[in-house]
């Protein structure tokens, strides 16, 4: 589960589309936009590189989702801090959108989630999952000697 998580997160931040933009706005161009596209967009509209703190942040989680899933370790709150970085990404990019709309320049802008945001959500739900199943215990079953064995005549 961990390890499925992990691949989701990747592929969502990589090759799914995560958000569609359309309308008239110059300041914000239409089109769809993945993972990166997504952090590129909230650069523009938050004025710098901090988007890309985030973006960072989901790569290292799955990076550190298949390292414990290789270890075999527990952890905790791995995937949730995903989800809380995946809320800051639908904050920004719904509000900012609208908050554009107010004044300005003529036109307008209106944005949507696409399925990829939401696989990176189902993913960081399967680290998060996966991180607190507990492991299976392998044990070593050691067959006893016939010196060990009780005689069911002496009893």
């Amino acid at each position: 589960m961990l390890v499925a998580g992990a691949l989701l997160v990747f592929y969502s931040l990589f090759y799914a589309p995560w958000f569609v933009v359309s309308g008239t706005r110059t300041d914000l161009p239409p089109g769809t936009y993945n993972g990166m596209g997504s952090t590129g967009l909230m650069n523009t509209l938050m004025g710098g590189p901090w988007a890309w703190f985030a973006f960072v942040w989901l790569v290292i989680s799955a990076i550190m989702g298949l390292a414990i899933a290789a270890v075999g370790r527990r952890t905790r709150r791995l995937g949730a801090l995903d989800v809380l970085v995946l809320l800051v990404y639908a904050f920004y990019l719904v509000v900012a959108p609208n908050y554009l709309n107010l004044p300005g320049p003529t036109g307008t802008a209106s944005g949507a989630f696409a399925y990829g945001f939401l696989a990176a959500v189902l993913g960081s739900v399967f680290i998060e999952a996966g991180a607190r199943l507990p492991h299976v215990v392998r044990t070593h079953y050691e067959v006893p000697t016939a010196a060990e064995w009780e005689d069911p005549v002496d009893q």
